[in-house]
């Protein structure tokens, strides 16, 4: 109705024709907008029902003209039943129904019983095409009822979708009947019709509207098939609108020019005639019937001028008295002709009715009364041939059915079409009475098999005549009839490109998305073992290689937490283990003291000493463990801080391996150290740097034999100082080194060999270095083979957090 109006020109739509554009616009919106409103069914429910009523309001217009006025039942039940469907399908009973197998069963029962009992109240465009084809319509018709109504009541899909397929035919037989009589608008409803039962047999699984694939195939309908169409609606009525101001004006032209060429015959016709009946020869020839000359001037005239075929003269009585050669020898009476009643009545050049000359030639005539001082004047008559007339090429007879007639009674002088003459003009029965009897104008009007009409008509200057030029607006129309068509092929090509596209791209997308969300799935239980693949570099793969990194994260905190878990069960299990030590002999010898004590009371001095060195020495290995706990704490926690002083880090080293030899009474061989000659000052924290050298230089005693050799050597290399602790004890394998420096762990050959200790000193060591500035790192070539420390430390350290 929008794209090609001009299409709907059968007798059935005349009634709605002036507002077939108005019409199929409310069709297209409200369709657009239900169709919207299903795609996207979060939007307002007033839009649902704007459309349906955009959509049920031409329907129901439609419905009473085509099928009500024009008594076509076909389309009486049918519409009907849409609407109903329409209104029920929103209200919150019937909403959550499937009303379509519902709709056709009511559809095929209603024609299968109409086309077994009236088949010939079918419809206008339908009856008389079925013909023999109307029983095994209406059984396959009841048939698909039969299955439809038989699955809904007893919820048989397959009894459904059986009908459904069933009713495809008959649906398919009324799209051909009525294609065949060129009812295109029910043909693509029948067809509609056909492909829904086809789907609905077919399809055994309706899509889930959610998901990717779907944002994407409703964002691609509306992105792609809805401007298409509204944009080649507006350019198809803007070409009508052009193509029919262009038209209206070229056959006003030509209308305009064919009358100005019939006038300006008719006035040239008017002026020979006129100065012929006043040539004093031609008077004389008559008064003297002077045959020969008055047969030789006719001649002339009809030969050389070009406006007669054919002239004559009649005398005061109506009888030929001389005729031109070209008419022969005619004799008779014509007073009753109306040239020659109104020549003698009037003193002008009369133009005649179109009537059938003696030699049976339609003519018309131009005569004038020739006084000749006689009693009773001759008329002289100047034929005029309507077959030469209406064998002239004109402008609009090369373009348009072109028809001149006669006003005073309606008789025709020429028509292109069928080139028929003095019959009744056509068109005086296609328009109304008086809507010719302007100078010139345009009007429309429908031909007898219904199609529209634009006629433009002029009168002829000077003479009883009217030129009327029709154009038939189909043919007019055609171009933009094949532009609309290309238009609706290109948005529905262009929209099944774009909806298969948005499938392709969106069931790529939502295979990457369902991978991340497998991958989701799998962080809630198990650590993701294999990364997801991110192909290409748009969003979503980034989103994958973001993912896959956060995975990696999360792996890895689930490690360390898991390392952290375990490190935490060892530390309880070491420093419960490490704390009872020092306080289970502290224990037993104060027990052993109060016994001594209440069974002698004075126990010698010696025994006195020893015993208290053994408590003291627990004390100092309790007061080590809770100090270094402590430290570590304070690490952990940032509260670990210098106090740096000036200070001789030579003396302090000298003074801790003093220490430590003399604690170390077990050890064969002393400790080698070798220090710089002149003292080493610089500022550092002395307290934590005595720690730092403590635990070195005691883990090199302890790890080793009593016989192995310890070297301790400290150096300077501005800005910088270098200190190495190496001995020849049980080493570090190599895959203990990276880990040596992290808090609560024991190098496994180290737990081995020496139960104690909570795996805390060297993390202490690391923090105190790095915090004066340094490095500290620990080398070996593999178990049993030792250990060197290195560190380095500038000279002017400055605290580092």
């Amino acid at each position: 109705m929008v794209y090609v109006p001009y299409e709907f020109g059968s007798r059935l739509f005349q009634p709605i024709y002036p507002y077939i554009r108005l019409l199929g616009s409310a069709f297209l919106v409200g369709s657009a907008m239900m169709i919207a409103s299903m795609l996207y069914s979060g939007w307002p429910a007033w839009l649902r029902w704007t459309g349906r009523a955009l959509f049920l309001a031409p329907l129901a217009i439609y419905w009473w003209t085509v099928s009500i006025i024009f008594r076509g039942l076909t389309g009486g039940i049918l519409y009907p039943l849409m609407a109903v469907g329409l209104v029920l399908e929103q209200l919150p009973r019937w909403r959550e129904r499937t009303l379509l197998p519902g709709f056709l069963a009511a559809v095929s029962l209603s024609f299968g019983a109409l086309l077994l009992i009236r088949p010939s109240q079918a419809g206008p465009s339908i009856s008389p095409g079925i013909g023999a084809m109307a029983l095994p319509m209406a059984l396959l018709f009841l048939a698909a009822s039969l299955l439809l109504t038989v699955g809904g009541l007893r919820g048989h899909r397959n009894l459904c979708r059986a009908g459904a397929g069933v009713l495809s035919v008959p649906f398919a037989m009324l799209a051909g009947v009525l294609a065949m009589a060129g009812s295109w608008t029910g043909m693509e409803l029948y067809m509609v019709l056909c492909v829904g039962c086809l789907l609905l047999a077919t399809v055994t699984r309706q899509p889930q509207p959610s998901g990717v694939r779907w944002r994407l195939f409703r964002g691609m309908a509306f992105a792609s098939v809805l401007p298409i169409i509204a944009v080649g609606a507006l350019a198809s009525v803007l070409a009508q609108k052009a193509i029919e101001r262009e038209l209206r004006g070229k056959a006003q032209h030509a209308a305009l020019a064919e009358a100005a060429w019939l006038a300006q015959s008719a006035s040239m016709s008017r002026a020979l005639l006129s100065t012929q009946v006043q040539d004093p020869s031609l008077r004389g020839w008559i008064r003297g019937r002077d045959e020969a000359s008055l047969r030789t001037r006719f001649a002339l005239l009809e030969k050389l001028s070009g406006q007669f075929d054919e002239v004559w003269m009649l005398d005061g009585r109506g009888d030929v008295a001389v005729a031109s050669p070209r008419t022969g020898p005619i004799q008779g009476n014509f007073s009753h002709r109306d040239y020659f009643l109104e020549a003698m009545a009037s003193d002008g050049v009369y133009l005649s009715r179109p009537f059938l000359n003696a030699a049976g030639i339609p003519a018309v005539a131009f005569s004038s009364r020739v006084d000749t001082g006689q009693l009773a004047p001759d008329v002289f008559v100047g034929g005029v041939s309507l077959l030469r007339l209406g064998n002239q090429a004109t402008l609009a007879s090369q373009s348009y059915h072109v028809e001149i007639f006669d006003r005073r009674d309606g008789r025709l002088l020429r028509e292109t079409e069928r080139g028929e003459v003095l019959t009744r003009a056509p068109i005086l029965s296609l328009v109304k009475e008086g809507e010719l009897s302007r100078s010139e104008g345009l009007l429309e009007a429908f031909d007898a098999s219904g199609q529209r009409l634009l006629i433009a008509h002029a009168q002829v200057p000077d003479t009883p005549w009217t030129v009327v030029v029709v154009s038939r607006l189909r043919r007019a129309f055609a171009p933009v009839t094949r532009l609309s068509a290309i238009v609706v092929a290109v948005a529905l090509l262009a929209g099944a490109i774009a909806l298969l596209l948005s499938q392709w791209v969106g069931r790529d997308v939502a295979q990457r998305l369902g991978a991340l969300r497998d991958g989701f799935s799998a962080l809630k239980t198990l650590s993701l073992e294999q990364p997801i693949p991110a192909r290409g570099d748009d969003e979503v793969a980034q989103l994958t290689a973001g993912f896959n990194e956060m995975a990696a994260r999360i792996e890895q905190t689930q490690k360390e937490l898991r390392e952290a878990v375990s490190i935490r069960d060892q530390f309880l299990s070491m420093a419960s283990h490490e704390l009872r030590t020092p306080l289970t002999p502290l224990k037993a010898t104060l027990e052993l003291l109060l016994r001594q004590a209440q069974d002698n009371p004075v126990i010698p001095l010696e025994r006195q000493r020893s015993t208290l060195e053994r408590l003291r020495r627990q004390v100092d290995r309790l007061t080590r463990l809770v100090s270094d706990m402590l430290d570590i704490a304070r690490l952990q926690g940032g509260r670990l801080s210098l106090k740096r002083a000036p200070m001789d880090l030579s003396a302090l080293t000298r003074e801790v391996v003093d220490r430590i030899q003399h604690a170390s009474r077990e050890r064969l061989t002393p400790i080698q150290l070798e220090l710089p000659e002149a003292p080493l000052v610089g500022r550092w924290d002395e307290q934590r740097l005595d720690q730092l050298l403590t635990n070195l230089v005691e883990n090199a005693a302890r790890y080793s034999p009593p016989d192995a050799p310890i070297q301790v050597r400290l150096h300077a290399e501005p800005p910088r100082v270098h200190l190495a602790v190496e001995d020849r004890g049980i080493g570090i394998p190599t895959e203990s080194l990276s880990s040596l420096f992290t808090p609560f762990f024991r190098a496994r050959n180290a737990a081995q060999h020496y139960a104690g200790g909570l795996g805390l000193g060297l993390a202490i060591c690391r923090e105190i270095v790095e915090r004066h500035g340094g490095t500290i790192q620990a080398t070996s070539p593999g178990p049993g083979q030792g250990t060197r420390f290195s560190v380095s430390l500038p000279l002017d350290s400055q605290d580092t957090p």
